[in-house]
């Protein structure tokens, strides 16, 4: 029974979401918001599914950085996401960051795996988040993925407000499959195009992290 009211809550306030999310947000760090997803794409269906594809978090950051001070320590945040028909609205908020970041863009993606840190050889703890969620081939040889961009992957960058505040909203033309995933905060904004020195995708260290299980409903038995 604790179960089913948590996942009853949790589709409510996706659905909740889901709603609004063809208004324009106020404020919303959103790069798709204008872009019209056909059916096809990278990882989106050719056809429409009786499934639904949900996830949703609302809680503390995990600090990636435990031995350096950064503006997330103590910040929490709220993710939702719903992929439909091929495509897949996302929503990030978070809130509780520190004042010295007012004004400052920050990365964030949809990793695979789940949020974590373990210590390295030399006794340091590091982040165990696994690499950025793609939909593209992946080069064994050259180990990158073929294209990395904001229609492969899931950019979140936000810019964080006089309050303490960031939100952000996005559009991808494919549907993540079921699994622990988890959405990691960059120290700097995404870099849209490789230069000779960092690939596309590139955000600067994990500060922070928090969790999203992504469902798929009707789930299998």
């Amino acid at each position: 029974m604790p179960r089913f009211r948590t996942v009853a809550v949790a589709a409510l306030a996706v659905s909740a979401v889901l709603l609004t999310s063809s208004a324009a947000y106020a404020g919303d760090h959103d790069f798709r918001r204008h872009t019209h997803f056909g059916n096809g794409g990278f990882g989106g269906a050719s056809e429409f599914s009786n499934s639904m594809t949900w996830g949703f978090y609302n809680g503390p950051l995990t600090d990636l950085s435990p031995s350096t001070d950064d503006p997330f320590d103590g910040a929490k945040a709220t993710a939702t996401m719903m992929g439909v028909g091929g495509s897949t609205f996302f929503r990030v908020q978070v809130r509780g960051v520190d004042d010295g970041a007012v004004g400052k863009v920050y990365g964030a993606h949809l990793h695979q795996g789940p949020c974590g840190l373990a210590k390295d050889q030399a006794g340091v703890l590091q982040p165990t988040v696994g690499p950025h969620y793609n939909t593209s081939d992946f080069d064994a040889e050259k180990k990158i993925y073929t294209v990395i961009n904001d229609q492969t992957e899931v950019w979140l960058d936000f810019e964080v407000d006089p309050f303490g505040n960031a939100r952000s909203t996005a559009r991808v033309p494919f549907v993540p499959t079921a699994g622990e995933r988890s959405i990691t905060l960059h120290a700097s904004p995404t870099l849209h195009h490789a230069t000779a020195t960092a690939a596309a995708g590139t955000a600067g260290a994990k500060l922070a992290c928090l969790p999203l299980e992504i469902r798929t409903l009707p789930e299998s038995k």
